[in-house]
């Protein structure tokens, strides 16, 4: 009796284990390509440029700060279980009035809204891979582009400020993202330091 049971439970863990790595292998195998949509809020590139539009705004010119967004598009290929490669597109879209001076009862001149795009590559590598959560931490880098117009009310006379575009280097750390759902259809939560939202969330396709 004790052998049959030793036997099964050796039958067991082999077939646990034969299970895993089918999900390590197979599934990845079948499906190498993913497609993501993410949307988050506030990245720390967003609060890097706040520092310095604070100077203005310090001085009253700059109020009534309004933020929309950061949002983005991945795609990925799976180079093995645990690591996939590919590239990501994000979008982060602010705005804020401006006034003539500091007054309380300063004349609106208009409104200024930025818009911070940023193309990268990526690398991912996944260290927890079971069959409907996988944990991951990955590294971007690209470049990034930042605009910012300025709509001037219809009765103003004063200096105007031409739109203004700035290139710039685009980095991103992920240090730590979970994946849940099954493997051709998932939603994911992530941390990020960079041009990414500090807390992002999305949905991905395997296909």
């Amino acid at each position: 009796m004790v052998a049959m049971l030793g036997c099964a439970s050796v039958m067991a863990q082999e077939v646990v284990a034969e299970g895993t790595q089918e999900v390590k292998t197979e599934h990845w195998r079948n499906q190498r390509n993913t497609l993501q949509i993410s949307a988050g809020w506030v990245s720390g590139f967003w609060c890097c440029k706040q520092l310095f539009a604070w100077i203005p705004a310090a001085a009253g010119h700059s109020r009534n700060w309004d933020y929309f967004g950061n949002y983005g598009l991945q795609y990925y290929y799976q180079v093995n279980w645990y690591c996939r490669v590919g590239g990501k597109l994000n979008w982060e879209i602010d705005a804020y009035d401006i006034y003539e001076s500091k007054a309380e009862d300063a004349k609106k001149k208009g409104v200024t809204r930025n818009n911070t795009v940023s193309l990268v590559a990526s690398v991912q590598f996944t260290y927890l891979n079971r069959p409907h959560v996988q944990l991951y931490s990955g590294a971007d880098v690209g470049v990034g582009a930042h605009f910012a117009n300025t709509r001037y009310e219809p009765d103003y006379t004063g200096d105007k400020q031409q739109p203004q575009g700035t290139w710039l280097p685009a980095v991103n750390i992920t240090p730590i993202g979970v994946a849940f759902g099954i493997w051709q259809v998932y939603g994911y939560v992530e941390t990020n330091v960079g041009y990414e939202s500090f807390i992002k969330a999305g949905l991905g396709v395997h296909f």
